[in-house]
C-alpha cells in the first residue's frame, strides 16, 4: 500500500564492491515505468524529484547512488565511478523485471541519463531532462576552475573561495584533487571549513532569485562531509568520462524521444548545453523557462510537470 507521499516500496539491492543501494519506487507499481535520476554528484533522492510525476499512472523508481542517501557505506568513493551507477541500473532494472523504462533526470541526473540510453538504447523508452550538464571541460572550467566564466557573474563569492583555496595552498584548477584528501568527519574543523566553503561556491550559483547566503562551518553535518566527497571524487577524474562524450556518441540515441526543460538564467550550467543536445537529437523538445535559474522558480516546477505529462501523453499513446 502506498504512503500518502506515493512511496509504496524502499529496499535495497545486494551488497557488491563494498556498497549497498537503496531504492525506492513510488505510485503504481503496473504503471509506466520511469527512472528518476538525483543529481550530484553526491546528492541523494528526494520527493520532488517525482512529484512532477502521475502516481496514478507511473511505477516511478528512484534510488540513492553510491555512498549517498541512504546507501551505504555514507560517503565511501573507492568502487564509485560513472560506469558504477551505469551498472546500478541494470540491475535495479532487471530486479523489477522491467523491459524498457523512460529515463529522467536533472543536472548530474541529466549526465547519467544521457549517458544510460547511450549505453543502453533499446532499454529506453524517452529521455525527460532537466538542466543539462554535459561533465566536459568546457563547462566544468566555466562553473569552478576559469576566470571568466561564472566568476564574472559572482566576483564577491569568488574572491571568498580563492581566499579558502590560498589558505589550503590549492587553486580553482587543482582544488578537487587537492581538497579531498583532506576530508576527514563533520568532528574535524578543517574539514568543516573547506565543505562550506565548496558548498558556499555552488549553491550561490543555484538560482539568480535570491541574495548570496553563506553556510557556516558549524553546520556541516556528516551528510554534507559525504556529499562534497564524492563530489570532488568524481571532480577530480573529470566524472570518469571522456571530453565531450555525450556529444560524441549523442547519434546512437538520436531515435529516442526526448524532452528537455531548461532556466534561461542558469549559470552553473548554461543553456548552451541543453542547445547542444537539442540540436543534435531529431525527436527532441527544448522548453525553455525564462525565469529560471539551475534550480527551477516554482512556476518553471510547474511548467516542468505540465511539460513532462504532455509528454508521456504523446509518447505512450
Amino acid at each position: 500500500m502506498a504512503s500518502s507521499n506515493g512511496l509504496f516500496s524502499e529496499w535495497f539491492l545486494p551488497e557488491i564492491d563494498g556498497h549497498t543501494v537503496a531504492v525506492y519506487e513510488y505510485g503504481n507499481p503496473t504503471g509506466t515505468p520511469i527512472i528518476v535520476l538525483h543529481g550530484g554528484p553526491g546528492d541523494k533522492s528526494k520527493l520532488k524529484h517525482v512529484t512532477c510525476f502521475d502516481f496514478d499512472k507511473h511505477h516511478i523508481i528512484t534510488f540513492d547512488q553510491r555512498g549517498c542517501g541512504s546507501s551505504t557505506p555514507l560517503g565511501l568513493i573507492k568502487n564509485n565511478t560513472t560506469a558504477d551507477t551505469l551498472k546500478d541500473m541494470e540491475r535495479i532494472r532487471v530486479k523489477l523485471g522491467i523491459d524498457k523504462w523512460y529515463v529522467s533526470g536533472g543536472s548530474w541526473g541529466s549526465t547519467l541519463s544521457l549517458l544510460y540510453a547511450i549505453n543502453n538504447p533499446s532499454r529506453v523508452l524517452g529521455l525527460l531532462l532537466t538542466s543539462i550538464f554535459l561533465a566536459n571541460n568546457k563547462y566544468e572550467e566555466w562553473a569552478f576552475a576559469k576566470e571568466g566564466g561564472v566568476e564574472e557573474l559572482y566576483p564577491d563569492v569568488w574572491q571568498k573561495r580563492g581566499t579558502l583555496l590560498d589558505q589550503y595552498n590549492t587553486n580553482p584548477q587543482n582544488f578537487a584533487r587537492d581538497i579531498l584528501p583532506r576530508l576527514v568527519s563533520s568532528m574535524d574543523p578543517q574539514t568543516m571549513e573547506l565543505v562550506a566553503g565548496i558548498q558556499n561556491w555552488e549553491n550561490n550559483l543555484m538560482s539568480t532569485q535570491f541574495d548570496v547566503q553563506y553556510v557556516s562551518p558549524i553546520d556541516i553535518t556528516d551528510s554534507d562531509v559525504a556529499s562534497v566527497k564524492i563530489m570532488l571524487h568524481y571532480e577530480s577524474n573529470n566524472y570518469f568520462l571522456a571530453d565531450d562524450e555525450i556529444l560524441s556518441n549523442i547519434d546512437k540515441i538520436n531515435n529516442i524521444p526526448t524532452i528537455i526543460v531548461h532556466g534561461r538564467y542558469d549559470v552553473l550550467c548554461p543553456l548552451k548545453q541543453a542547445w547542444e543536445i537539442h540540436n543534435s537529437l531529431s525527436n527532441s523538445e527544448l522548453i525553455i523557462l525564462p525565469g529560471s535559474g539551475h534550480r527551477l522558480t516554482s512556476e518553471g516546477v510547474i511548467a516542468r510537470g505540465l511539460a513532462y505529462q504532455k509528454f508521456l501523453l504523446k509518447h505512450q499513446s
